[in-house]
């Protein structure tokens, strides 16, 4: 087997052009529904991607952090691939279900159930990611996500130009991202590892548990963005939320580009804690953090300077008319950026206690803030309640990772 590590730099650099390209392509996506489609299919759309994300978190079963921070190599391979499968089948039935109980239209329930089994595609492709990761063979992610990108897009756009049609452009994305990960993703990690899939039942299960508090914690922190957009349809309906998520949708470059800058150094964060490297940890969670916080600068300057333009560019005086709602969804979004790096960290760390705890006062924060401020503000409404319930969420995440911290130090030292 090839097993030829890249530097920390040079997977740093792979894992974000790839991962940006793809965000691009995707960003693309929600962008030209409403030039192809209308804002009542972005509507849809925005709902589908609301309700997927849930579901994403669900097939994830945060453990994507826990593998890649298992430097001692506790499980292998093949068991989380296995345990992988399982946790993405759940999440479309429990995606299915959900869109059945609930009273949305037929199209609707379309969009949502086949962008659940779209995104358990993407959650599947993560476990493979992992792998590559843990040997530090970024380029394959990297190589992974721009064909992922390019093909989806296609296939979306493509198909959504011809038939006018959201469910069919949802399905043809869908079908393409599991093409790519059976004659790329799979390929390709046969070449540095062993990635036979291992139905070790004991092993799975003990895994699964070990999960548990990761994926309640993912659950949270995707329902905490999520929250403030359901009660923003049930309220105002799928034309405010069309024009919500439009408008938002150019933030998320600043939230996945720094999920992509720090996603490397969760692994290094825990070969550092693990050799007790008080210096490098320290050393690498600075430099981690001042490139987030680069990237966060120049997304408030660009949105208060480009902001109009870009919408007007982008969608038109329909969405640019609601440039208002830019810098306040780009401010959560830092946000959000932020408290992922500490996740992120603090799963490295394994101090999941603290990761759920935070997760359901905010939450509770989102839910209450958004029934209160949507009636009064309607969509400005739900980034404020979201802004509410993160800086809450951060300021007590600080805290408790400053408080661990100390205290491993303090141990290392008496050592």
């Amino acid at each position: 087997m090839e097993n030829k590590k890249l530097s920390v730099q040079k997977s740093i650099l792979w894992n974000s052009v790839g991962s940006l390209i793809y965000l691009a392509t995707q960003w693309l996506i929600t962008i030209l529904v409403v030039r192809l489609a209308g804002v009542d299919a972005a509507g849809n759309l925005a709902l589908a991607m609301s309700v997927g994300n849930l579901m994403y978190s669900i097939a994830l079963f945060g453990m994507r952090n826990f593998q890649v921070s298992d430097i001692a190599e506790e499980y292998r391979n093949g068991v989380y691939i296995a345990s992988r499968l399982i946790t993405c089948f759940v999440s479309v039935i429990i995606g299915t279900v959900y869109v059945l109980c609930m009273s949305y239209t037929a199209e609707q329930r379309w969009c949502i159930g086949i962008y659940c089994v779209f995104k358990a595609s993407e959650a599947l492709y993560d476990v493979y990611a992992g792998i590559s990761q843990k040997v530090w063979r970024m380029d394959y992610i990297g190589k992974s996500w721009v064909i992922k990108g390019i093909c989806t897009f296609v296939a979306f756009c493509g198909v959504l130009y011809l038939t006018k049609n959201i469910v069919f452009a949802i399905l043809a994305m869908t079908i393409v991202s599991f093409v790519v990960i059976l004659i790329y993703d799979i390929p390709k990690n046969r070449e540095i590892a062993e990635i036979s899939v291992l139905w070790k039942g004991k092993e799975i299960a003990s895994l699964l548990y070990k999960c548990i508090p990761l994926l309640v914690y993912s659950m949270l922190t995707t329902a905490i963005a999520t929250i403030p957009r359901l009660i923003l349809e049930k309220i105002c309906g799928s034309y405010a939320l069309g024009i919500y998520g439009s408008v938002a949708a150019p933030t998320m470059i600043v939230q996945m580009g720094a999920s992509y800058i720090y996603s490397p150094f969760i692994t290094l964060f825990a070969e550092r804690y693990h050799h007790k490297d008080k210096r490098g940890f320290w050393i690498a969670f600075r430099n981690c953090f001042l490139a987030i916080a680069v990237l966060s600068v120049c997304a408030m300057i660009g949105g208060k300077l480009l902001g109009h333009w870009g919408l007007m560019l982008l969608y038109g005086k329909e969405v640019a008319v609601h440039e208002a709602l830019l810098l306040p969804l780009i401010a959560a979004t830092i946000l959000t950026a932020i408290l992922w790096l500490f996740c992120g960290i603090l799963t490295a760390v394994r101090e999941f206690k603290g990761l759920i705890v935070g997760n359901v006062a905010a939450v509770l924060f989102s839910a209450v803030c958004s029934f209160v401020l949507i009636p009064k503000m309607e969509m400005q409404g739900a980034t404020i309640a979201l802004i509410i319930a993160l800086g809450n969420f951060l300021l007590y995440f600080i805290r408790m990772f400053v408080q661990k911290l100390e205290r491993e130090i303090n141990r290392w030292e008496k050592i």
